[in-house]
């Protein structure tokens, strides 16, 4: 607790015969006690104090929260209200006063006392934290007022295809991004089951950057220990940080509707707290299977980025394509798209919206992107029909058209990100983010001109595509925000130049994703991020 004192003595009370440093100094004995938990001692103190001081709500304060720790949860509900009479100003008391009635079952009045803490003392973080954890219906909580900064806060621009940041607010350097993605599932836990110690994140991101990562990418909210182990590195590495690309994470949108009101505002609320969080303004009630608590450290400094969503289902495109025909236009505040298809229109706004939010907040920006891949990229693939187009091939040529299709159109839709321009207002910039991976889709692998490519280190289908790819983004960053290949024992797919789908041991999976680091860097990308930390120990294929 912050504020469970030892000095509480001498508030009103205990009459004007009242021995009040003698109290005192049982009191004192009493809480030394408690911290070390010797709670037996400690209640005697307390009663002790009590006893030459009748009604002094020092001693009750100590009762209540050595019932507490007895157990004695209604006894120590009536110390704490007791106090509450003598003394209603003291934080401690109604915090005391709401722990008791939480274990007692009673989760509004337990709320209804928190807040009296924090009206008293604002900030008092234990009690923000007990609220919190009754999740929003109840544990809402704003964080302290901000005055906005006259200046604009950048510390990360793009410039041409490149990222650029400043650490001082003058001079600005070239940043080529060298990253890995942290997903966080520990072996046996679920993607949503975070480590909930700082020791835990602090080790991990040592070890990467003493892999010579510059970037750590994460997809969604981590608890608030990660952000506390990010700013405690970075502040004691000059030399090596690391910068932060945060994700906004969203499920698919029911029957591919973009627009779901409770859909869309789920998402836009996520996108608010990254936000908020990243400047260590963070207050997020507990939901089950979602990270929560007091995000109080402000890691804003070191945000390099922005990406949104999740690698989107071609279907879910083209059915959002199909109901919006009309909507080929967008003018926001920072992005705008002069012409596109309906969902190009839609991850523009949703960009615009996270950083008109930011601007207006924090008066901050920093480049932004959504997520893309191959599947929905703009480039043409003759080697990969689209449903329709297979089974019109296999009537004309008389072969059966009962037959397992692929999982996914992926030549039908597409995402570009070329079409979105930044306006005057803008000065952070857009970029061009990829998950890539050398062995899907098939026609990475099947493409001619792709295989007639050679890195320093080969033939190269991969390196094929990835200069297809950034000729389409000349004149704008384009990061591979995933690539590698899995050690998993099955092989889902199978590549020319040997970068399958799994079928790896560790090593061989490590030499292949040298290859590939060294190939982005060759095509002249504005970095990758390694996919991943962590082995997803709950994926098959």
């Amino acid at each position: 607790m912050m504020a469970l004192i030892a000095a509480i003595a001498l508030q009103a009370g205990g009459g004007a015969d009242c021995p009040r440093a003698s109290a005192a100094q049982r009191i004192d004995s009493g809480w030394a006690a408690y911290r070390r938990g010797a709670i037996a001692v400690a209640a005697a103190a307390f009663a002790a104090a009590d006893s030459v001081c009748p009604g002094l709500p020092g001693p009750r304060v100590g009762l209540g929260f050595t019932a507490l720790r007895s157990d004695s949860v209604a006894v120590a509900e009536g110390r704490f209200l007791a106090a509450s009479r003598s003394d209603s100003t003291d934080a401690d008391t109604w915090y005391g006063l709401g722990l008791a009635r939480r274990r007692l079952g009673r989760p509004r009045e337990a709320a209804a006392a928190w807040r009296r803490a924090l009206a008293i003392a604002p900030g008092y973080i234990d009690a923000e934290d007990q609220l919190l954890a009754l999740g929003p219906v109840l544990g809402a909580v704003s964080p302290p007022p901000l005055a906005r900064p006259a200046r604009l806060q950048l510390v990360s621009r793009t410039a041409g295809e490149r990222f650029e940041v400043s650490t001082d607010g003058q001079a600005w350097h070239e940043l080529y991004v060298k990253g890995i993605n942290l997903g966080a599932a520990l072996p046996g836990k679920t993607p949503s089951e975070f480590p909930e110690d700082e020791a835990t994140y602090a080790h991990w991101l040592e070890l990467m950057a003493g892999a010579h990562a510059n970037t750590v990418r994460v997809y969604t909210i981590l608890p608030p220990v990660f952000y506390r182990a990010l700013k405690a590195w970075n502040e004691a590495h000059a030399d090596r940080t690391l910068w932060l690309i945060h994700g906004v994470w969203a499920e698919a949108p029911p029957s591919g509707n973009y627009d779901d009101p409770a859909w869309k505002g789920r998402f836009r609320a996520e996108m608010l707290r990254v936000v908020d969080l990243t400047h260590g303004r963070g207050r997020i009630a507990a939901v089950r299977g979602h990270a929560w608590g007091r995000y109080d450290a402000d890691v804003s400094d070191h945000v390099l980025a922005y990406i949104l969503g999740r690698e989107w289902e071609p279907s879910s495109i083209h059915a959002y394509n199909a109901g919006h025909p009309a909507r080929t236009r967008y003018a926001g505040r920072f992005l705008a798209v002069d012409r596109g298809t309906p969902a190009d229109v839609w991850m523009a706004e949703q960009c615009d919206y996270l950083r008109a939010y930011e601007s207006a907040s924090y008066h901050a920006q920093r480049p932004i992107a959504y997520t893309n891949w191959p599947t929905l990229d703009p480039l043409p693939h003759p080697t990969e029909p689209t449903r329709l187009e297979e089974l019109a091939l296999r009537r004309r040529l008389g072969l059966s058209t009962r037959t397992r299709l692929k999982e996914y159109d992926n030549d039908g839709e597409s995402l570009d990100a070329m079409l979105v321009r930044t306006t005057a207002a803008d000065s952070a910039g857009y970029f061009a983010a990829y998950h890539a991976y050398p062995y899907y889709p098939d026609f990475i692998g099947l493409d001619s001109s792709y295989g007639a490519a050679r890195s320093a280190e080969g033939p190269s289908h991969y390196f094929g595509y990835l200069l297809a790819l950034r000729r389409h983004h000349a004149g704008r960053p384009l990061l591979i925000a995933e690539y590698g290949v899995p050690s998993s024992r099955g092989d889902a797919h199978l590549q020319p130049e040997g970068l399958d789908h799994g079928g790896h041991d560790e090593a061989a999976m490590a030499r292949s994703d040298v290859r590939l680091t060294r190939e982005i860097r060759e095509a002249g990308l504005a970095g990758g991020v390694l996919f991943a930390w962590l082995d997803e120990w709950f994926k098959h294929n």
